[in-house]
């Protein structure tokens, strides 16, 4: 796994522009590949973008074009996203315990909502393309200032803290947008424990399951909940409303399952405080 720093590292920037290089080099690859389809190719392009701006929150603090580099990377992703909701359509709704004669009916009319247009995705994807040469050419010269651990711990403490202070949010929320916040800060945790993995491989392996296993349920609460506003959407004469009843009782019930596993294991997770998580992490690294 080339995403995570090496003892084999001269300094950190060194381990930044390789893990970057690598990031870019999958994304040219993949964007080039005439066998994935284009929902593919979103899909993994979002992923790789997701994975950088946490490469840079790590390294913020110590690097002062990290900013700009994570709002680039960003507004560069956010210009798929639609391409990205309408493919997630398809996995979601065939995840559903829908009655057969129900899902019957249902595949058909949503599957027009959930298919890119070939030559819109052809031109989006090109410009992300585009964007991801310029932030590569960009990153050869990303420099962070401080030196070993000192470079990380400012980044890791406040990425920590951050889903702690989301976590508890969402779970004395009213609303849906603090899990949304949610969802955003344990990729980025997630994905720090990726980079930071070979401090100590037997714990951190456990830590990457369990922050990824959180990321899919947050993930599935989110789909559950675009395919819900889908099928609402659709025509009365479509869906009468006792059909459209159950399945957003259906809905409803995997989106709550989903959120339950998630708070339980983002509970283990943020188990620490902030300074005594980094202070764990940095005792293992500088060993």
């Amino acid at each position: 796994m080339a995403y995570r720093f090496k003892s084999s590292d001269r300094t950190i920037t060194d381990g930044v522009r390789r893990i970057a290089a690598r990031e870019f080099e999958l994304i040219s690859a993949m964007l080039a590949d005439t066998h994935l389809s284009a929902a593919r190719k979103v899909h993994e392009g979002r992923k790789a973008t997701k994975r950088l701006r946490a490469l840079l929150r790590l390294v913020g603090p110590s690097m002062p074009e990290a900013r700009a580099e994570i709002d680039a990377l960003r507004d560069a992703a956010r210009r798929l996203s639609a391409l990205r909701d309408r493919g997630a359509l398809a996995e979601t709704f065939t995840s559903l315990d829908l009655p057969d004669d129900l899902e019957g009916r249902l595949s058909p009319l949503i599957a027009p909502a959930r298919v890119a247009a070939p030559r819109g995705s052809t031109k989006l994807l090109k410009a992300f393309g585009e964007e991801m040469l310029e932030a590569e050419s960009r990153a050869l010269g990303w420099d962070v200032s401080r030196k070993g651990w000192s470079a990380l711990e400012p980044g890791l403490r406040k990425s920590y803290r951050r889903l702690r202070r989301a976590a508890d949010a969402a779970a004395h929320a009213d609303d849906e947008d603090p899990v949304h916040d949610l969802r955003k800060r344990a990729k980025d945790h997630w994905y720090h424990t990726l980079l930071l993995r070979d401090v100590f491989p037997d714990v951190m392996d456990g830590y990457g399951a369990a922050g990824e296993r959180l990321c899919d349920d947050l993930g599935t609460w989110r789909d559950l909940g675009l395919l819900g506003d889908a099928i609402g959407a659709l025509p009365a004469d479509r869906l009468p409303k006792p059909e459209l009843k159950v399945v957003r009782d259906i809905i409803g019930k995997a989106r709550r399952r989903a959120l339950k596993r998630a708070f339980r294991t983002v509970r283990l997770l943020t188990a620490e405080s902030p300074s005594e998580y980094a202070s764990r992490i940095g005792s293992w690294w500088k060993t």
